[in-house]
């Protein structure tokens, strides 16, 4: 199969690449074939020509936007169809992230050039032994099961892939060339971006969240619930929990996390006196990072954290309050915690 690999590279907010975009970098690499040329498309709203110029792609395509243009998948599409003009070979298959953003763009260009699209992978491979097919693995009936789905033309392919697989390291190389797009600035979408309001932590869905806070047994003795949900403010953090704590009504039910709950993503996961039994841990594999606080060091959960505290929680998790606020007082650390 002798076709492009092309990506529409995620930056945050425009301005920043990420692990999202790294990660997507690494996938793109996987497909397995010499003559595959990679090709990068990036819609941004001011990334530095230096940093567009390291990228490991053969080819860049860049359309630069302003922020409220940037956040319309209307300047998207337009911004698409008009790096798709410079391309001459435009058979492959197109990755996308997952996020309403780029899932939006992907499947409104996959319509418009009558291309074939599957969404919301969580696994790609490739079988050698049918002409290096592409397999893709999604999850079903609410996380519950996977289905496996592929291609079977050979025509423009649009794939998106889930932002939990999306997590890579920086990798840099030298573009055979890189070229700036312009697009007609006097074209108007008929939408218009008008503001983006944080979701408050208690209305926040676990599986959305970027930092969840799990309360399990450990919790339901004790009487300082009230610094668990300072923290849950300070890191607009909803909070769930394990299958006990759902059983001891410390959580509703459809907070709770596990295999006969839900499977979350998240950047950062705080356990607070959860044991961490299979069928909860089996609810946290995707996450990036797990802070463990537990007063019991033989529990299973240290054999999952990145960052264990053995610990009454009653007084480690003021402590980390406090920590976190003279961060942000001073401004240090924030933005590498992933929770500003």
């Amino acid at each position: 199969m002798e076709s492009n690999v092309f990506c529409y590279l995620p930056v945050k907010n425009g301005s920043s690449f990420t692990k999202e975009t790294w990660g997507m970098i690494e996938w793109a690499k996987k497909i397995p074939n010499e003559k595959t040329k990679m090709i990068a498309i990036i819609v941004h709203t001011g990334i530095q020509p230096d940093e567009l110029k390291r990228l490991p792609f053969d080819e860049v395509y860049h359309v630069k936007l302003d922020i409220k243009k940037w956040k319309t998948a209307d300047y998207h599409i337009q911004a698409f169809r008009k790096i798709r003009a410079f391309i001459s070979d435009q058979k492959g298959i197109y990755l996308f992230s997952s996020h309403p953003l780029y899932h939006e763009i992907a499947v409104r260009a996959s319509t418009r050039y009558e291309g074939s699209i599957i969404t919301n992978a969580i696994e790609v491979t490739w079988d050698k032994a049918e002409a290096l097919s592409l397999l893709a693995k999604r999850e079903i009936y609410k996380e519950k099961a996977h289905e496996f789905v592929t291609f079977l033309d050979e025509k423009q392919q649009y794939l998106t892939l889930e932002n939990s697989i999306l997590y890579g390291t920086e990798q840099y190389g030298e573009p055979n060339f890189v070229q700036e797009i312009d697009i007609e600035a006097h074209i108007l979408s008929p939408i218009q971006f008008l503001l983006e309001e944080q979701v408050d932590w208690k209305e926040l869905k676990i599986t959305e969240a970027r930092v969840v806070i799990g309360i399990g047994r450990g919790v339901y003795n004790g009487n300082a619930i009230d610094p668990i949900l300072q923290l849950a403010e300070i890191l607009n953090a909803p909070i769930g929990g394990s299958k006990v704590a759902d059983e001891l009504g410390l959580i509703p039910r459809e907070k709770r996390i596990g295999a006969s709950g839900s499977t979350i993503d998240s950047d950062i996961y705080i356990a607070i006196g959860i044991s961490g039994s299979s069928q909860h841990l089996e609810g946290i594999k995707g996450v990036k990072n797990v802070i463990a606080i537990n007063n019991d060091p033989s529990a299973a959960i240290f054999q999952r954290c990145d960052i264990g505290i053995v610990g009454d929680y009653e007084e480690v998790v003021p402590r980390l309050i406090e920590s976190l606020q003279a961060e942000r007082q001073g401004e240090v650390n924030v933005k590498h915690l992933h929770i500003g």
